[in-house]
């Protein structure tokens, strides 16, 4: 039987390609998008794909690792800051939501957003502007949010750790990505894949 080949997305699976028919519809609107999964199976590569497929496609697509970024920097990493705003400011320089304004910005593992950081985040995707650390100016942006979780996000807000508004704020669209041992029909095809290269 024939895989399915589909920017980057090498799958027989029948789970699988149900999984794309749904990002491809998804793709097409703006809504946020939550890929939930293990580590390694995919979630980046589905990012990648929606963005490819989606009207914002001609624009860039902003990948932010969260688990990797210091909470102390995360909002001025995200929103940016002015000149002045810390003591290492020493320049104005803009977030990462700006620069990936009319285009897409992919938040892996938004369950390592700091609590106190959750709620600026809300307000950014509620609102579609942001005023950066230390300004006073308010700026419009124009992002498709796509997140990705490997956590039960509902376990979060149950223990508090995650706001409930945000949950769904970015849960418009859940997309949940089986590990391959769940689907073994795909083994071979990867395998080959992988010798090919």
């Amino acid at each position: 039987m024939q895989g399915t080949q589909t920017i980057s997305i090498i799958t027989r699976n029948s789970r699988m390609k149900e999984l794309l028919k749904l990002a491809s519809k998804a793709a097409a609107s703006d809504s946020p998008i939550l890929l939930i999964g293990e580590t390694g199976v995919g979630k980046e590569i589905f990012a990648d794909y929606i963005h490819k497929m989606s009207p914002r496609s001609q624009h860039s697509m902003v990948k932010i690792g969260l688990s990797a970024m210091p909470p102390d920097l995360m909002a001025s990493e995200l929103f940016g800051h002015e000149k002045g705003a810390f003591t290492s400011a020493v320049n104005s320089k803009p977030g990462l939501f700006e620069m990936a304004s009319r285009g897409t910005v992919f938040l892996d593992d938004i369950a390592d957003v700091p609590r106190e950081i959750q709620g600026k985040l809300l307000r950014v995707l509620e609102s579609q502007e942001l005023i950066r650390i230390g300004g006073t100016e308010t700026r419009s942006i124009d992002i498709r949010l796509i997140s990705s979780s490997k956590v039960n996000l509902n376990d979060l807000v149950k223990a508090e750790m995650f706001r409930s508004d945000l949950q769904y704020r970015i849960n418009v669209v859940k997309i949940e990505i089986p590990p391959l041992r769940e689907r073994p029909d795909d083994i071979e095809l990867l395998s080959n894949h992988f010798i090919r290269r």
